[in-house]
């Protein structure tokens, strides 16, 4: 079978977050560590609830998103999620912040497995069941952790 999310494999993704620094400077963007894995933690957060979001793209622009998903393309650096608000951090520290955002996504995995069938909307892809979602955070890992520069492109 197919490994839709292999970044979130302990033996994977532990390693790279060990190497992770608080004062670890981005290859683009103004995020900052803590901000990034945040950042996961409120995707992981949002791809198992109920969560009423406008999809940004059109409806009939939506099944070439979906094939996009499906690809091995990696997303671009420029997007700008409306749902992320910038501002203060809401843990104490990185070290908590990684803690969080490893127990949303044990808690991801929980969930669907319990909800299997369950769909969350995504901005960009629309309501997606816990495949499509595998394969977008994989990317979104992917993404932020490059930027970060724990994986190279």
């Amino acid at each position: 079978m197919e490994q839709l999310f292999p970044l979130a494999q302990t033996d994977v993704l532990v390693p790279l977050l060990n190497r992770l620094e608080p004062s670890a400077t981005p290859v683009w963007g103004s995020m900052t560590a803590q901000q990034m894995i945040e950042h996961l933690e409120s995707i992981l957060l949002h791809s198992t609830g109920d969560m009423p979001v406008q999809v940004l793209v059109p409806p009939e622009k939506l099944p070439q998103m979906i094939e996009w998903l499906h690809t091995d393309k990696p997303l671009s650096r420029g997007f700008r999620n409306p749902l992320v608000k910038e501002g203060r951090n809401r843990y104490p520290d990185l070290e908590t912040a990684i803690q969080h955002m490893l127990a949303a996504l044990a808690g991801f995995f929980r969930f669907y497995t319990e909800n299997p069938a369950h769909q969350a909307i995504h901005i960009v892809f629309g309501p997606i069941g816990y495949e499509d979602w595998q394969r977008f955070h994989q990317k979104h890992f992917r993404h932020h952790f490059t930027q970060f520069g724990l994986l190279e492109e």
